[in-house]
């Protein structure tokens, strides 16, 4: 399973942290070492759901509530 991480840098923006290793434990790892090195505020690692669009609810299932309306 892929993860990623975010931190804060000194303007309170978050910053993606993306090629971490495969376990969780080893992603937080690498994750904190990434963020101390580049000067950020590490803040969590989670897993990257391949597929998965960010946003709001009716955003990511909007295609499937059209489909399903057209079959009513």
């Amino acid at each position: 399973m892929k993860f990623y991480g975010i931190a804060v840098n000194t303007q309170n923006k978050n910053v993606v942290i993306n090629n971490l290793p495969t376990d969780c434990l080893g992603a937080v790892k690498e994750a904190k070492r990434i963020a101390t090195k580049e000067g950020l505020k590490f803040q969590f690692v989670k897993p990257a759901v391949k597929g998965q669009k960010e946003g709001s609810t009716l955003t990511k299932f909007a295609l499937n509530r059209k489909h399903c309306s057209k079959s009513l």
